[in-house]
Order: C-alpha cells, then sequence, then structure tokens
C-alpha cells in the first residue's frame, strides 16, 4: 500500500507537511534532477516497480509531462518544489550565517550501474588549485564511492563528509552549501543547480566520456528492470543526452539569464507552495491520506517565506522554453 520510503527526501517532505518523522506515504519521491530520463523516453520512473507505488512525486514540468503522458507509464506524477530547498531555507533562516568561504568539492564518484574511469591526476591538480578550505563530499552509499579517491591527497585546511544518517542528510548539505563560496562538481546534476540558486561560483571539472556503463561483473547489486535503465555512462546516452550535458558542463559559458530559467524549471521554483498549501494539494490529488493531518512548523513556514522571497529576487527576465538546448529535455 505504502511506496518505498526516499533515502534522501522522507524526513524533509514529512517535517514540511507537519507530520511525523515515522510517516509513510502513497507516493514516492524522484531522488533528484534524474539525469538518466532527461533527453529521452523515462523508462524508470514510469514504473510501479520503481517505488512500489504509482504516484510519484517530481520536481520539474517536462519530467511531469513525460511521466503523466508515457506512452507504457502506469503512474501518475505531482509536479512540486526540490524538497532540498525547504531544509536550505530552514537552515538559512536560523540565525547568522558566516561569509561563504573556500570550496565544496564534490569528488567524482561511481553509481550501481555506471563508472567512472580510474584517472585521477586532473582532480588532484584540481585539489590543488582549490580555495581553502575544502569540504570533500564523499557518497554514503558504497557503491557510489569512486574507487580511486584514495589515491588523491586533499591536502590541509579541510574535511570530508558523507552524510550517513539520513535524518540529517539534507541539514548538513544545506549547511555545507551555505558556507562556502566556490562548488566543484564532476558532472553537470542536481547540483549544479543548487549551486546556481545560490549563486555559487560554480566548476563543472570532468568529462562525460570518463564514465561508462559497469560490466556484470563490476554491478554490485542485482541488475532489475528498474536499475537497468539507472544509466548515463556516456555510451548509454543518446545524441540529445550527450549534446544537452556537454552544453551544460560549460556552464559559465551560459547566459545568466538562461542559467536561472533552466534552475528555476529543473528545481520546481515557479510552483513553490508553502507547508499548508502543499498539504492541502496533495490532499486534494490523493497523494496523502485522510488521517495525515497538517500540523504548522513555524521554522519551516520561514523556510518558504525565504525561499518566496529570493525565487521573487533572482527570477528569469524571460521565459525560454524554445531554447533549443532545454527543448531538448
Amino acid at each position: 500500500m505504502y511506496a518505498d520510503k526516499s533515502d534522501k527526501w522522507h524526513h524533509t517532505m514529512a517535517r514540511y507537511l507537519g507530520l511525523s518523522e515515522h510517516t509513510s506515504f502513497l507516493f514516492g519521491i524522484l531522488p533528484g534532477v534524474c539525469r538518466e530520463a532527461i533527453g529521452r523516453y523515462d523508462y524508470m520512473y514510469t514504473k510501479f516497480e520503481c517505488f512500489n507505488s504509482n504516484k510519484t512525486y517530481v520536481w520539474s514540468k517536462h519530467h511531469a509531462d513525460k511521466i503523466n503522458n508515457g506512452r507504457f507509464s502506469n503512474q501518475i506524477a505531482y509536479y512540486g518544489t526540490a524538497p532540498f530547498l525547504w531544509e536550505l531555507g530552514r537552515v538559512a533562516t536560523q540565525g547568522d550565517m558566516p561569509e561563504p568561504k573556500g570550496s565544496l568539492f564534490f569528488l567524482p564518484r561511481d553509481d550501481q550501474v555506471t563508472i567512472r574511469d580510474s584517472e585521477y591526476e586532473s582532480v588532484q591538480k584540481l585539489i590543488e588549485s582549490a580555495p581553502r578550505p575544502i569540504t570533500f563530499l564523499l557518497p554514503w552509499r558504497k557503491c557510489d564511492i569512486w574507487k580511486n579517491w584514495d589515491k588523491l591527497i586533499l591536502g590541509g585546511d579541510c574535511k570530508i563528509i558523507q552524510m550517513k544518517d539520513p535524518v540529517t542528510r539534507q541539514n548538513t548539505l544545506s549547511k555545507t552549501f551555505l558556507e562556502h563560496e566556490h562548488v566543484y562538481v564532476p558532472w553537470p546534476g542536481t547540483d549544479i543547480y543548487y549551486a546556481e540558486f545560490l549563486d555559487k561560483k560554480v566548476h563543472v571539472y570532468d568529462k562525460l566520456e570518463q564514465y561508462r556503463t559497469k560490466t556484470m561483473e563490476e554491478m554490485e547489486r542485482e541488475n532489475n528492470i528498474v536499475i537497468h535503465y539507472l544509466k548515463w555512462g556516456y555510451n548509454w546516452l543518446t545524441e540529445d543526452q550527450r549534446v544537452f550535458f556537454e552544453w551544460t558542463r560549460k556552464w559559465n559559458d551560459i547566459d545568466k539569464d538562461i542559467r536561472k530559467y533552466l534552475t528555476e524549471k529543473m528545481l520546481g521554483l515557479d510552483v513553490l507552495k508553502s507547508p499548508s498549501e502543499l498539504h492541502e494539494d496533495l490532499m486534494n490529488n490523493n497523494f496523502l491520506e485522510f488521517g495525515q493531518q497538517f500540523v504548522y512548523n513555524s521554522e519551516y513556514q520561514k523556510s518558504y517565506e525565504w525561499l518566496k522571497f529570493r525565487i521573487q529576487e533572482r527570477s528569469p527576465r524571460h521565459s525560454y522554453h524554445d531554447h533549443p538546448h532545454i527543448q531538448l529535455l
């Protein structure tokens, strides 16, 4: 009856809606921007088996449309704001934050079906030139940790975080983003849009070609129907995907207003709702049960107000829905 709990977003979703962290939901929650479904038919999140539910909370309109209109989809998608932002706003309104400095460094990563090549010298040079202090982010899942990261010499004035605790995971990530001026990412995924929303100095440092699909022998999990489509290695990408990701890899070459527009669409900034409004809307769409009644939380109401102001302040001047790269989505 209930969907699988998100290891990223379950607690944040429950808290924002004024519900117990032990709540079970009827719907699954997308893990991120989902590069595996950009520029192609969504073979993964259109399936009941993905979350053991026929309801999915998604962050972007283009992805909601893919799921709701998919030829073989058996899912109903609700389009809402990225849950990370609710936690970000809560942290940002909890008193004076220190002036951002240094670098948040997302290390190269593998995952369940994709692997990065063994070259590490270019990453080492980047670490040596990145402004200090540096916080290195290491994935909490064993299968996501890049197998050659331990060859890197990290140097002084740095720390490593893994965010292993699902209860505090997004709180930790929010603080880390807010504390740093520079953000280094190996691939133009979800984190690049968080960084853009916060006006960070973004550095995308890996090449798309450095990532490939794992062989059956390299996979640490059974290759089921869902895992099969969780692929974003270069050899698996469509031509449209290669064009889109190469465009976003050169992030700082994209016009600032277009970056704002793309970030707005990727993170659902245009559909931000207050906790009570979101609760009511999810209830009206049968995504919540009658007994899951809203309880006001002042911290998340302040988060909503902070986010609303920031979104209005940095809204793009124009719509770019007909931009050739954005149409690839």
